[in-house]
């Protein structure tokens, strides 16, 4: 193969918005940079089973589930469809469909570089198997480069049985790049080489950028924008005094099944391109979200992050450490039983200085983007 190209493995194909977003800003900066790119359609099974409007099994959860979603179908297949669509019609995937790591080994597609990324691909613990799986260590690969940008281990240390495993997946990648400062630990104490620490990829595009595949709510009023990917009863007095405080009507972007008592506009059925509009519309966001945070930056909103003080750091270590590296801690509010809601008052109102914000982003682009085309050029023909 003489020309470029270049192929992505990734979880693009899970119905969350982080996921489907993530794999597409890559994609997308790739091409950016020069070398035509293809997602490889490697999808795990239980994968499609996560996506399935309908839960198996007969657990209070699955029943629970399944009835919300007979009393919102119609919303939640919309949903699925938008999903499905984002996923054919904006991603370029390979002609190969792959249902699993021994289809791949058998029959790989061709590059000239792999990119392995950006989500806990290299995470043993949320597999089934309790294991890494091989497919995203890119051992199916004949030839070529093979690139990490930005896979997360998700755990904070590798249980011992799986060091070694990692030690013989890892002398494989010829680059390295890590999602968290945590994952460079990881690589230097168990191999004593070092990985970078770069951006989520959906930081790689710019808010203008994402402008662009953006599906707006056509609401008739101003709005904040709730988005939570766990429970948010803890913060819901803080919704309350907050949407008072600034006049705004409450839409809840459900990330969580769960609404927000008393407000009656709850979003069930955004794919990721209403995702986008959502928050690109939006006077004002709250939320608990790593990517909730992301496009609130992205689109130059003013925004809270909340965490529930029983949460340590490291639970969430992406939101405080893209909150530390741009300057702006004082947008994160941990909420505390023993504060009252009134306790919500400047700086986390304050407006933000988004010429600072932009100015530190643009570096760290800068840096992340430098290291992805430095690993393309090295590409072997």
């Amino acid at each position: 193969m003489s020309e470029k190209k270049a192929g992505i493995i990734t979880f693009h194909y899970a119905h969350h918005y982080g996921a489907q977003l993530q794999a597409y800003a890559l994609m997308r900066a790739v091409e950016k940079l020069g070398t035509p790119c293809e997602i490889i359609h490697y999808v795990r099974p239980d994968t499609l089973e996560g996506n399935r409007l309908f839960k198996r099994g007969l657990s209070p959860y699955a029943q629970l589930s399944n009835l919300h979603t007979l009393l919102h179908y119609k919303a939640f297949k919309r949903r699925y469809d938008r999903f499905q669509a984002f996923a054919h019609q904006r991603m370029h995937l390979s002609e190969r469909f792959y249902a699993s790591a021994q289809e791949l080994f058998e029959n790989p597609p061709c590059y000239t570089a792999y990119l392995t990324g950006s989500d806990q691909v290299w995470n043993p613990l949320i597999y089934k198997e309790k294991t890494y799986d091989p497919a995203f260590f890119l051992g199916f690969a004949n030839k070529g480069r093979r690139i990490a940008y930005a896979p997360s281990f998700g755990i904070a240390e590798i249980p011992e049985h799986l060091k070694a495993p990692l030690v013989k997946y890892l002398e494989g990648m010829d680059d390295l790049s890590v999602r968290e400062r945590q994952g460079e630990a990881i690589i230097q104490a168990l191999t004593g080489r070092k990985a970078l620490t770069v951006l989520d990829p959906t930081l790689l595009l710019t808010g203008e950028e994402w402008g662009e595949a953006a599906v707006s709510p056509k609401r008739d009023k101003p709005y904040m924008l709730c988005y939570f990917v766990s429970d948010s009863t803890p913060f819901e007095p803080y919704i309350k005094a907050i949407s008072q405080k600034l006049g705004l009507d409450v839409v809840y972007l459900a990330g969580a099944r769960k609404g927000i008592p008393g407000y009656a506009k709850i979003v069930y059925d955004a794919g990721p391109c209403e995702f986008l509009g959502e928050f690109k519309d939006a006077a004002f966001v709250c939320t608990n979200s790593f990517h909730g945070t992301v496009f609130s930056v992205n689109n130059k909103k003013g925004f809270i992050s909340f965490a529930a003080g029983s949460e340590k750091k490291t639970v969430n270590s992406r939101l405080y450490s893209i909150l530390e590296l741009l300057d702006i801690k004082e947008r994160l509010v941990v909420v505390d039983k023993a504060k009252s809601p009134s306790a919500i008052e400047h700086p986390a109102l304050d407006r933000i200085d988004y010429d600072k914000v932009s100015a530190l982003l643009e570096k760290e682009r800068e840096k992340s983007l430098t290291y992805l085309k430095e690993a393309l050029d090295k590409q072997d023909g």
